[in-house]
């Protein structure tokens, strides 16, 4: 009976923990996209980032880093290459799985250069990768979390598995992606950010000055 008893007090105890265990870039009733150096053609989008942060209980400055490294702003970036779209460059293939399986509210019809769509679509995909990847000994910096969903976000889930099992990853473009992440991440409560100012001399610029006519217009 004692061993019994002993068992059933390490079970308990183990319930607690799990309880308690953080959820990985998980939200709180007060976050909100906070990092100073982000373009205004992204804080302009902050409403609708916000909103979806709560509603996929997903960290808003992340939804608004993969925004930015995205679009710039720009709701109606399209991708040469894939044919992705709008904030955050949601590939059809990929929209018509979002919309299937990982929305709260499944939908058939949708626009993806919605601004307020588009954002939901990314915050509900962010949120599915960071459940298939994000564990609570990852915290309390997360900052290895966000590296995978990066590489998942860029090269696929495909890829983040074979990050997270420590195969490496053949494409240099997701790499490169996921290390911009990163450290925007890790630099998202300081005035300014090297990875921010380096990615907008490589091509960013080009997107944040679209987005400002864009939204000049608006």
């Amino acid at each position: 009976m004692a061993v019994a008893g002993a068992a059933l007090v390490a079970l308990a105890w183990g319930i607690v923990a799990m309880e308690s265990a953080p959820k990985p870039l998980a939200v709180n009733k007060n976050s909100r996209v906070s990092i100073p150096w982000l373009p205004e053609t992204v804080t302009h989008w902050q409403d609708p980032i916000n909103e979806m942060a709560q509603k996929y209980d997903i960290d808003p400055d992340l939804l608004a880093i993969i925004t930015t490294m995205e679009s710039g702003g720009f709701s109606k970036a399209v991708s040469p290459a894939i044919g992705a779209q709008g904030l955050m460059q949601i590939a059809p293939p990929t929209a018509g799985d979002i919309a299937r399986k990982y929305l709260h509210e499944p939908v058939t019809s949708y626009d993806m250069f919605d601004p307020r769509t588009n954002i939901e679509f990314g915050a509900a995909y962010l949120s599915m990768l960071r459940d298939e990847f994000g564990e609570p000994d990852q915290a309390p910096s997360w900052d290895y979390t966000v590296e995978l969903i990066a590489a998942s976000y860029n090269g696929g889930p495909g890829n983040g598995g074979k990050f997270y099992r420590g195969e490496g990853l053949s494409s240099e473009e997701t790499v490169a992606y996921a290390r911009d992440a990163l450290n925007m991440w890790r630099e998202r409560d300081s005035q300014t950010s090297p990875t921010f100012e380096r990615w907008a001399e490589r091509g960013g610029q080009r997107l944040i000055d679209r987005a400002k006519e864009e939204q000049a217009g608006q």
